[in-house]
């Protein structure tokens, strides 16, 4: 049975239709990507997952339960949300301790669990520096800590990788991997860039406007990116890059429409729409090969997560 299991759920706030027969499926074990734009409805779907709000209509299972005002499936969640909720003033370890009580009030041995998440997540030594020194990076693992103080088996997170730079975003990753890993604690994490979770999830579900888009695992989901036309921008001197769109354009099928664009330093800009991605990388190497031609530079403009939606909606 899965670990989270949605079926048909509809949530709305008002006139506002936030989720819409939502379906989704995480199974034990897994690491289990969420990816949708901003304004889809990932929050709203979280927030029926960790039992904060519950659907208008349709299902939700957490554990074979129900997740909503259940404190018994609460204490086997632990949750990181999207907001900065720690207080600046607070130390890593004060910091810790507050939102920890939340899923463990007055229980003993609390000290000694804040200590262990602080270790897991690499605070240690940084234990009694106050939040306002934090990087935004060492944050988010002050926040996960908590999340992690009475040992859940299920870790929900919600854009923890927003705004963070290549570093911290890292760390969180090798993080979140170690704990699937060594811990057996399974992860369903939120984002709005596709990239940031093909790496790190072993399933993937899309939601957009509220619905499930497709799910599968990262493999599957980079196929249908590839399945939508390409805008796709290289640059090069200019001979060099007349020659190399001269053979792209003799390739059947390979080339929706082709744009030059002059730039400075006796450079040429070519912008190409094409629906064969894949194909068009390797002809665009050959070529540049072939005919010693070298390429400056090199952009794909259209790879985001709402072209991708927008495609696959259409």
């Amino acid at each position: 049975m899965p670990i989270i299991q949605i079926e048909e759920a509809s949530k709305q706030y008002g006139e506002v239709v936030a989720i819409s027969r939502f379906n989704m499926s995480v199974k034990g074990g897994s690491i289990t990507g969420f990816v949708g734009p901003n304004g889809a409805g990932k929050t709203t779907t979280i927030r029926v997952v960790t039992g904060l709000t519950k659907p208008d209509s349709g299902s939700v299972s957490v554990f074979g339960e129900n997740p909503f005002d259940n404190v018994g499936i609460k204490e086997r969640i632990g949750y990181v949300s999207e907001h900065d909720d720690l207080y600046p003033w607070a130390t890593v370890r004060e910091s810790v301790k507050m939102l920890a009580q939340i899923s463990m009030p007055r229980q003993p041995g609390l000290i000694d669990a804040i200590d262990r998440a602080i270790e897991e997540v690499g605070m240690t030594k940084f234990a009694e520096r106050k939040v306002s020194a934090l990087s935004k990076g060492m944050k988010q693992r002050t926040k996960i800590a908590a999340a992690l103080t009475h040992a859940p088996s299920l870790l929900v997170l919600d854009e923890p990788l927003s705004g963070l730079d290549p570093l911290g975003r890292r760390r969180i990753m090798d993080l979140l991997r170690r704990l699937n890993r060594e811990k057996q604690v399974t992860i369903l994490i939120s984002s709005h860039v596709l990239e940031e979770l093909e790496h790190l999830a072993s399933r993937i579900t899309l939601i957009h406007r509220g619905q499930t888009i497709a799910e599968g695992d990262p493999d599957r989901i980079r196929k249908l990116l590839y399945q939508y036309p390409h805008e796709i921008l290289f640059k090069s001197l200019a001979e060099d890059t007349k020659r190399i769109a001269s053979g792209l354009v003799e390739i059947k099928g390979l080339v929706k429409s082709l744009t030059f664009m002059e730039q400075s330093d006796e450079l040429l800009e070519c912008r190409i729409v094409t629906p064969q991605p894949e194909l068009f990388y390797d002809e665009l190497v050959r070529l540049a090969v072939e005919r010693k031609a070298p390429i400056i530079q090199l952009d794909t403009l259209s790879e985001s997560v709402e072209r991708l939606f927008e495609f696959l909606v259409s």
